[in-house]
């Protein structure tokens, strides 16, 4: 009679579900997992942990999930509804008059896992701290590890856990569970594993897994009326887990093909030429590296390292029993334009397994507007067609979005994903569910690119993030333009550690065996994990090299179109690169003014996510790799911010830009002549034929340059001073030689360069600030990431302890937590007319329709429409002196019909006139189509 589950909630129930069929369903989900789901290199870590290998790995997960809902066996729970306690209480099982009161205190899981401590204790004769490492899991089974005190006080409740009666009943079910997975025979072996934390993380992360499946709509409840006998216990599935898990369907789990003897001929199958000394160096070092292990790909722009990952993780995989690839990217535009280039490699992937069905997912919050993911979620699959429709000898990948799997928590399990760094950062998030990310990633080989963009906020959650990967034996690859020596240490330690770790030594790589990554390491170069230090692997040049002149510009606009007037008298295609958004707008007014509107374009992230969307593909159709698609104008000229210097592969003949990083002045001229346009450059006009890069937001008359405020607020003034220190020669007139100058230019400004004379007062105290800025968000990102892997044995209790809640990656507060930006702020754009109508705005496509009234649910095309017109406000409208005022002033326009669409469920809107204008917090905002989000003063003040 005691019951797991009811329906519906909140009224007198119509269909139930008993306790014992929910514990064998969620059992049978696990083993099923397990069997089907689960990669051969997740199943090898946990199998190692134990005596009986695989084999117990299997026992001890579905004993887990069997027992996972005991603490429902309690009053606190059955209490919630009548009809059904009612019937527990004529069964014989009392519940006091207090227990309706007082039930809160006692969450479900926190008895739960002191009923499974006590049958531990009363069952088995474990010692106290051993029960730990198993009832920590099911303690966390609702997504949080709770402090230890909790479980330890919950059996001196003694109304709400139940009396010598429910202990009965409470100990015949784990009874069961344990001969129904035969865990009970497995215990006395089993009383001496100290098992990993990485493994309890993982085997947490299948028990809410098989939790949620046997919760769903393939598990049916039965009628109230309706008491199903208890069946004999069986180690086998039950017939409707079988059904149930035909019916769940979560696609077919990849088998890599063995590496061949020719790893380049791989290559040129894959992509359709022959690798470049970078691309197979890495191939064969895949090979033969240690596996799991840590890559580091440090190359020049433009040399196909997306390219080189992917065959890196295929070796990879192959060896390891990975069974799928997470590739990460710094944004979410990025990320889109990544999720092309992973089908077109998938679908000249083989599988061994001859399954050819593999679950693809790209997950950031916006891969609804993706057209390519938005055609797979259809039921279509990316299958395009070959000559040959084998590869060496076996089908080919088909990729498509399987439902189950398309939950905003669940869509980073596909086999194989797409999404922004947040989604590895959160894996060393304390921020509920993290078992799940981390399974996600676990089983995969994990590919980081532009690993540069993360600052030192963001790293701390990276490293820690390498740390547990290595420890759940999940190979990762790095991808950099370079890296400065300091980051590259701590990349590779922090993997070290992990690993370490997980192989049960005591001593990870020290730093003295990473001495080999200090300072100039050679370019391009790949470091791998040894056993005991890493390895630098320097790749042979490839005989390309580019030289570009870098010269000085005033910064004032009128200068800038002087330059650019005549450079671009014949034609060309000009880029200008602004850090702040505000001062892109300014320069596309003034150059449109002199160039026309037509021949300018603005590029930055203050635009509606749709509009965004479409000046990428906008980029791309004009200023991407030639071809017949490609229609390059004669003459324009692109302003943008830090969008462009981000993974779109965009060519331009002629680049300003501001001060910036050095690492990152030289990104941004990775986008400069990235492309040969012909013989001899014969296709770009004479004047931009010689690559040129102007630098300017910079006052170049004082004895020390001046600094932009824009760019010190972004940047900070020590790493833009040292930019400009080791650029000095090439600003005095020496030819920028790339490859060539990328890495030592990149080390000597993060290293101990002496300045000159007249700057080293300045430079110091520079230098001192950023220093002390650095520790200080170092420490505050300390608070919110997870500890380091602890020792075997060690249980999970207090993980979540001071955590950061419920929270998702694309989410203002999710992204203040590994990012450091501070609170931001998301609205979703709405018109309302003269008329007194709301509607979806008329520029967008498909806009112009009248919206419902305020308190009406939306249509689903509707709803669909304005997730698309979301808008992140820019700082000046969400630093801590405004943001609760324009949360206030945004409140006032709340639809209430929105929070029953999973699209715009919680969203705030943004409200403009016919005119695309509108006041908020004293401040004029003008949506402008071609300019983005203007931001004024209502005072008249800029």
């Amino acid at each position: 009679m005691v019951w797991a589950k009811s329906w519906p909630q909140g009224q007198p129930p119509e269909l139930w579900l008993p306790l014992w069929q929910h514990l064998d369903d969620t059992a049978d989900a696990a083993g099923l997992l397990w069997d089907q789901w689960v990669p051969p290199a997740v199943r090898a870590v946990v199998g190692e942990a134990l005596p009986d290998g695989e084999a117990d790995g299997r026992r001890l997960v579905r004993w887990l999930a069997g027992v996972h809902d005991v603490g429902k066996a309690t009053p606190a729970f059955v209490v919630q509804v009548d009809a059904l306690a009612n019937r527990v209480i004529r069964a014989g099982l009392a519940i006091g008059p207090m227990v309706r009161n007082d039930r809160a205190a006692l969450r479900h899981e926190i008895a739960g896992a002191a009923i499974v401590d006590r049958w531990l204790a009363e069952r088995v004769g474990l010692p106290r701290v051993a029960r730990r490492q198993f009832t920590s899991v099911v303690a966390g089974h609702h997504g949080s590890f709770p402090l230890l005190s909790t479980v330890q006080d919950a059996p001196d409740r003694r109304h709400l856990i139940g009396d010598q009666a429910w202990e009965a009943v409470q100990a015949a079910l784990l009874d069961r569970v344990a001969e129904r997975t035969g865990a009970q025979e497995r215990w006395p072996e089993w009383a001496a594993v100290k098992l990993p934390q990485p493994v309890q993380m993982l085997a947490t992360g299948l028990v809410v897994m098989a939790d949620w499946i046997a919760s769903g709509e393939a598990f049916p409840l039965h009628p109230l009326a309706s008491v199903p006998a208890l069946p004999p216990a069986s180690d086998h599935a039950s017939l409707r887990a079988q059904m149930a898990w035909r019916d769940v369907d979560l696609g077919d789990r990849w088998r890599p093909h063995p590496v061949p003897t020719d790893p380049l001929d791989r290559f040129t199958d894959r992509f359709g030429w022959r690798p470049r000394p970078l691309q197979a160096a890495a191939t064969e070092l895949a090979t033969t590296m240690e596996a799991p292990g840590l890559m580091v790909i440090e190359a020049p722009m433009g040399v196909g390292k997306t390219e080189t990952g992917f065959m890196a993780a295929e070796a990879l995989a192959a060896r390891t029993g990975a069974a799928g690839c997470f590739v990460a990217l710094p944004t979410q535009a990025t990320s889109n334009a990544m999720f092309g280039r992973m089908l077109a490699w998938m679908s000249r992937l083989p599988d061994a397994a001859g399954a050819e069905r593999q679950s693809v997912s790209l997950v950031h919050g916006k891969a609804s507007l993706n057209q390519e993911y938005r055609s797979l979620r259809l039921g279509r699959t990316h299958a395009p067609v070959y000559d040959d429709p084998h590869a060496e000898g076996v089908p080919r990948l088909r990729a498509t979005v399987h439902e189950w799997m398309s939950g905003r928590k669940k869509a980073a399990l596909a086999s194989f994903a797409v999404g922004t760094i947040d989604q590895v950062l959160f894996d060393a998030l304390r921020a509920r569910h993290i078992m799940l990310r981390q399974l996600s990633l676990a089983g995969k080989v994990v590919i980081i690119d532009e690993v540069h963009a993360a600052d030192v906020y963001m790293s701390t959650f990276l490293d820690r993030a390498l740390e547990w990967l290595a420890a759940t034996g999940t190979s990762v690859v790095l991808l950099s333009a370079t890296l400065p020596a300091s980051r590259r240490r701590d990349l590779s330690l922090a993997y070290a550690r992990g690993r370490a770790i997980a192989e049960g030594r005591t001593t990870s790589v020290d730093a003295e065996a990473t001495a080999v990554l200090d300072g100039h390491i050679g370019y391009p170069a790949i470091v791998t994990s040894g056993y005991d230090r890493p390895l630098v692997h320097v790749v042979p040049d490839d005989g390309t090299t580019a030289r570009v002149a870098v010269r000085r510009l005033d910064d004032d606009l009128p200068a800038l179109i002087e330059m650019l007037t005549h450079q671009l008298a014949d034609g060309g295609c000009a880029v200008v690169i602004r850090n702040t958004v505000r001062r892109a707008q300014e320069t596309a007014a003034a150059l449109a003014a002199v160039f026309g509107e037509d021949d300018v374009t603005v590029a930055h992230a203050q635009f509606l996510s749709v509009d965004r969307a479409a000046n990428d593909a906008a980029l791309l159709a004009r200023f991407g790799p030639p071809d017949d698609a490609v229609a390059r104008p004669s003459r324009h000229v692109v302003v943008g911010t830090q969008v462009v210097e981000q993974s779109l592969d965009v060519d331009f003949d002629l680049m300003v830009t501001d001060v910036a990083p050095v690492d990152l002045v030289l990104q941004r001229i990775g986008r400069l002549h990235r492309h040969r346009r012909g013989p001899g450059e014969s296709q770009r006009p004479e004047r931009v034929r010689t690559a040129a890069c102007y630098i300017t937001g910079v006052d170049w008359t004082g004895e020390t340059p001046g600094l932009d405020r824009g760019a010190v607020a972004v940047y900070r003034r020590w790493p833009l001073l040292m930019a400009l220190h080791v650029l000095q020669p090439h600003l005095d007139g020496a030819d920028l030689e790339l490859p060539t100058a990328i890495s030592p230019l990149v080390q000597a400004a993060y290293g101990d360069l002496d300045t000159p004379l007249q700057w080293q007062e300045v430079v110091e105290s520079a230098r001192q600030d950023y220093a002390d800025e650095q520790a200080e968000r170092h420490e505050r990102a300390k608070n919110f990431a997870l500890p380091p892997v602890g020792p075997h044995g060690r249980d999970l209790y207090n993980l979540s302890h001071t955590g950061a809640g419920d929270l998702d990656e694309d989410s203002p507060a999710g992204q203040a937590c590994v990012r450091d930006g501070g609170e931001s702020l998301e609205v979703v754009v709405v018109q309302h007319g003269r008329d007194g109508v709301d509607r979806v705005p008329d520029w967008v496509d498909g806009g112009g329709e009248p919206l419902p009234l305020r308190h009406v649910e939306l249509p689903w095309d509707h709803a669909r429409l304005l997730a698309g017109c979301t808008l992140r406000l820019p700082r000046a409208l969400t630093h801590p002196g405004v943001i609760e005022q324009v949360i206030s002033d945004l409140e006032r326009n709340w639809f209430e019909g929105w929070q029953r669409s999973p699209f715009l469920s919680g969203q705030l809107a943004l409200v403009l006139d016919d005119d695309r204008r509108a006041t908020l917090a004293g401040h004029d905002l003008h949506y402008d189509t071609r300019r983005g989000l203007v931001l004024g003063r209502t005072n008249g003040r800029q």
